[in-house]
């Protein structure tokens, strides 16, 4: 049996319960003065009003249902940690916080026997300071199962963060959300948890009026300085020559990241950092202005590492910004795990330092195009400074400032400016201020990238992977499923010096970032999944489908009559296709090794056996056979 609870508390302390009986009919209520009203239609639209002269607080959504038993656990996530957390026996009396530091995709996805969806409990509305509960099984002195309930709650506001006013009517003070909720037979048959997280987002978006966006450059292949080098050897040489090796391998955005200032986030701790200061290091770059222009007559654009809030104690701006700064405590500056202050998203100065920062950038070095980092560092704290003004109460309304501001100031300069946000920080709510949005941080670990990347790509196209290493103690089977897995969920990118990066694997890099470019019409879709355990991909397109098979999928069902490619990334020996009638089809499969080493025909079939390797792209012309005259 299904129970749907609210809890609303206002600022003069009213706390007012409510049943809900049905989602699915209208209904209004009042008590105490508040006023709860449902409109019917999918999702199940909510509107929530403070009494007269008061103001909403904090508002709890629950939903309680007989406990059964589930296979895996999707939780309110940006990407980045929900692998760790996909089973039911880590998801039990938990709590997920969304904050400015790493704002959550505000929905619950549990997956029956099968792997395919099985109930979804979200809610659409504001982006502001939500929790994610857990209420039963609880967690006391041991685990609470024994009541038999399944409970889930998302409350909006927080005692630190009430809701803030400016998300309520100005007229009546009310709110008006969406709540997302759907079970077993409600749920689309065989649907994948990328598929329902797809759903929730797309619609997520149409209710916010946000959209994901992109520029034609941002979704060619990366490079970045980052994993492979200490930031101490990241110098103009090495960057020239890897920008140099990168577009010969079919590399357009090169990244100089983090140190190019001065000391990197990779330091010692007891190296002082000037992060803040934003101007090259002349030990490491003597001009950054002439290494742009360089890169730029290779045919490829430099993009630039940039975290605009952050201030170092000892950066030479940190006297003449230390005013904006967040105070976590009455005239004590907030110090980041990685030693460094952070300028007051809440305070609109701030704000404009940050975005002025931003936009010097490009003035200052002709960048294409900026990696924003490190909100996700910023402590969940409020500030409390009384050396500057607040315009929001809420730190994540601050943020959404920032990045629209900067967006705006930036695209004024440049109209294709190439903006990488990270997933922590650029779900739905965000992502229309980022060209692409990364999913950080997977260094050797391609698999870990694989289903962070996914996660991205779940709710927009533009999803970039991590940084990915290849070396030469990988074989070239395993370089080249490294390579395809990428491509399967998002836009490649690397952080390898091909300095010394063996031919064979440049061999590789080279051939299927050409596929790829010559493909990339295709990749301005979502990838779609075509099994629960994501082995098997789909990235339709208007002239030809493309197939990615990853891990050990060896089977596929090609469900159209249309040209087709398949990328086979499996460790598997022989691929098993399957058509929806009779077909005849024309095959060549060609490896970065041997292009077309295999040519072939057949005729009048439903199946098919290819005896095929990892890295084969096998390319498939369609056509449906007819019967043979007789004679």
């Amino acid at each position: 049996m299904i129970e749907f609870k609210l809890i609303v508390t206002t600022k003069k302390n009213v706390i007012c319960e409510f049943e809900i009986r049905d989602l699915k009919k209208t209904a209004v209520v009042n008590k105490t003065g508040v006023c709860v009203g449902l409109a019917d239609g999918f999702p199940y639209k909510i509107k929530i009003t403070p009494p007269k002269n008061d103001e909403l607080k904090t508002i709890s959504y629950t939903v309680s249902t007989n406990l059964k038993n589930f296979h895996q656990v999707i939780v309110p996530d940006t990407g980045r940690t929900y692998p760790s957390q996909m089973q039911l026996v880590d998801f039990w009396g938990k709590k997920w916080l969304s904050r400015v530091n790493n704002i959550r995709i505000p929905l619950f996805i549990l997956t029956g026997a099968d792997l395919y969806t099985d109930f979804i409990f979200g809610l659409i509305g504001p982006n502001i300071e939500t929790d994610f509960i857990v209420r039963e099984p609880a967690i006391g002195r041991a685990l609470s199962a024994w009541t038999k309930r399944f409970t889930l709650t998302i409350q909006r506001g927080t005692d630190v963060y009430p809701i803030p006013g400016f998300v309520c009517d100005k007229s009546d003070g009310s709110i008006t959300e969406y709540i997302y909720f759907k079970e077993g037979a409600e749920i689309n048959e065989k649907e994948t948890w990328i598929s329902s997280l797809r759903e929730f987002s797309l619609t997520m978006a149409g209710i916010l009026k946000s959209e994901s966006v992109t520029t034609d450059d941002t979704l060619l292949p990366f490079w970045c300085s980052w994993t492979d080098w200490y930031s101490d050897d990241v110098t103009e040489d090495v960057i020239l020559e890897n920008v140099r090796e990168g577009v010969e391998l079919g590399i357009k955005n090169f990244i100089i990241d983090d140190g190019w200032f001065g000391p990197g986030l990779d330091s010692d701790f007891n190296i002082n950092l000037n992060i803040g200061d934003w101007r090259e290091d002349k030990s490491k770059i003597k001009n950054l202005k002439l290494l742009v222009d360089k890169i730029h007559a290779e045919d490829a654009n430099a993009i630039i590492w940039c975290a605009p809030h952050a201030v170092a104690p000892h950066a030479e701006c940190f006297g003449k910004r230390e005013k904006y700064l967040i105070q976590n405590k009455k005239d004590i500056l907030m110090m980041t795990n990685n030693k460094f202050h952070s300028l007051c998203f809440m305070c609109q100065q701030a704000r404009e330092v940050m975005a002025d920062i931003c936009a010097d950038l490009i003035r200052d070095y002709g960048v294409d195009g900026a990696k924003y980092d490190l909100f996700n560092c910023v402590p969940d704290e409020p500030c409390v400074s009384n050396e500057h003004r607040h315009d929001t109460t809420s730190m994540i309304d601050g943020l959404t400032k920032t990045l629209e501001l900067i967006d705006r100031k930036t695209r004024s300069l440049n109209k294709n400016y190439i903006i990488e946000l990270k997933q922590n920080y650029a779900t739905p709510y965000l992502y229309q201020y980022g060209t692409c949005i990364r999913a950080g941080d997977t260094p050797y670990n391609p698999e870990g990238n694989f289903l962070r990347t996914a996660y991205v790509n779940a709710y927009t196209p533009y999803s970039l992977n991590d940084y990915q290493t290849i070396t030469n103690s990988d074989s070239p089977a395993e370089a080249t499923v490294m390579i395809i897995k990428m491509m399967a969920v998002g836009i490649p990118s690397y952080s390898i010096n091909f300095a010394v990066l063996n031919p064979q694997h440049k061999r590789a890099i080279k051939f299927y970032h050409t596929w790829y470019k010559q493909n990339i019409d295709n990749f301005r879709n979502f990838r779609v999944p075509l099994d629960p355990c994501l082995c098997s991909w789909l990235v339709p397109g208007k002239d030809k489908n493309i197939y990615f098979l990853v891990n050990n999928e060896n089977r596929l069902n090609i469900s159209e009559i249309k040209n087709a490619e398949i990328l086979n990334a499996t460790s598997c020996g022989n691929l098993y296709l399957s058509f929806p009638q009779k077909v005849s089809v024309d095959l060549i499969i060609s490896n970065f090794d041997t292009p077309n080493r295999l040519e072939k025909s057949y005729d009048n079939i439903t199946f098919l056996d290819i005896d095929s390797k990892a890295g084969d792209i096998i390319n498939i012309s369609q056509r449906l056979a007819y019967p043979q005259q007789k004679s």
